[in-house]
């Protein structure tokens, strides 16, 4: 059976731990305490409190366990994390984007026990961080508010979901695919394969076009101009013909071809049809359409006009200079 990085990593950490344990009985059996390795001199400027909070000295051993505490805690949320996203949210029948909110909440639920079960058992009473933390609120409204207005939206999205992970978006002139939400950010990767970062409070305060919210079929529209002596029987059937003939297009509901004006040079029809959201954009299935009614308005002899304007000339006194090149003479006189 072969061992997974996870499994590897949790072996070779208690193995280091074991002998770290042998290598302190041993030390301990033959030359006391590890205590009394250290000089003496050494232990009394480990031991030296550097600040109090409350009653707890806050000295470099301290410091120095307090951080080993925290990477030993982010570890382990961050194996909680995947143990729920790969291991146990994987047997249920939800999908990508609600396991992973799921397991970033149960990794960040563990965090926060954790957090406070140390605080609680080095002896730290938890009611006299009300000063500290109100000199922290006090940081937070004024210099640290994007970042956690960030998070908030963060935790936002991941909870209402209005956008997940792989959904394809159209936001500010942009638009991708959600590649990662993120505690502050959101990726997402454009169809030019850029990342565009960004951040969360933007994601929440402003509209978005989300294209895969519910429901992967989207129907877009092409329009299409031809002239008023057309028949125009024959061009919707041969929109509606061009557009089920394609592979992109669904077959239901059916493409249909409807007049949307009758402009001063041309009758304007739009042919809708559906199709399923591509993982890049769609515009080669428009360009496609496209080609294919230029290619049969040719064939059939369908005339797609260009814009023009009819002068009329009314019956007037006024003399008009006509230019002539006949006679020598370059102008001659013309009575309307």
């Amino acid at each position: 059976m072969s061992l997974t990085t996870e499994n590897k990593l949790i072996g070779g950490a208690s193995v280091i731990a074991a002998g770290l344990l042998l290598v302190a009985v041993r030390l301990r059996l033959n030359f006391g305490s590890l205590v009394d390795v250290v000089d003496a001199d050494t232990r009394h400027a480990l031991n030296v409190p550097l600040l109090m909070i409350g009653k707890l000295a806050i000295t470099p051993v301290f410091l120095i366990k307090t951080c080993l505490f925290l990477i030993l805690l982010t570890i382990a949320a961050s194996f909680v994390r995947r143990a729920l996203y790969h291991k146990v949210l994987a047997r249920t029948s939800l999908g990508s984007p609600y396991r992973y909110a799921i397991a970033r909440f149960g990794a960040i639920l563990v965090y926060i026990c954790g957090l406070i079960a140390g605080l609680e058992s080095v002896g730290l009473n938890l009611g006299s961080l009300a000063i500290l933390g109100g000199t922290l609120g006090i940081g937070i409204g004024f210099g640290l508010q994007p970042l956690v207005g960030n998070w908030v939206s963060g935790l936002v999205l991941l909870v209402e979901q209005p956008i997940r992970i792989g959904d394809r978006v159209d936001f500010n002139n942009m638009s991708g695919v959600v590649m990662r939400i993120g505690g502050r950010s959101t990726w997402v990767r454009t169809y030019d394969n850029e990342i565009i970062i960004v951040p969360n409070s933007d994601l929440t305060s402003h509209r978005i076009t989300n294209w895969t919210a519910n429901d992967p079929k989207i129907r877009l529209s092409i329009p299409v101009g031809v002239a008023y002596n057309c028949d125009f029987d024959q061009v919707r059937n041969c929109l509606e013909q061009i557009a089920s003939e394609h592979p992109l297009v669904l077959a239901e509901p059916a493409p249909e071809a409807v007049v949307t004006q009758l402009a001063d040079s041309a009758v304007n029809f739009a042919l809708r049809f559906w199709t399923i959201v591509q993982p890049t954009d769609n515009l080669r299935l428009e360009s496609d359409l496209y080609l294919a009614v230029l290619k049969t308005f040719t064939q059939k002899g369908i005339e797609m006009p260009y814009p023009q304007l009819d002068l009329h000339l009314r019956s007037s006194e006024a003399t008009l200079m006509v230019a002539s090149t006949q006679g020598g003479n370059p102008m001659a006189r013309a009575e309307a």
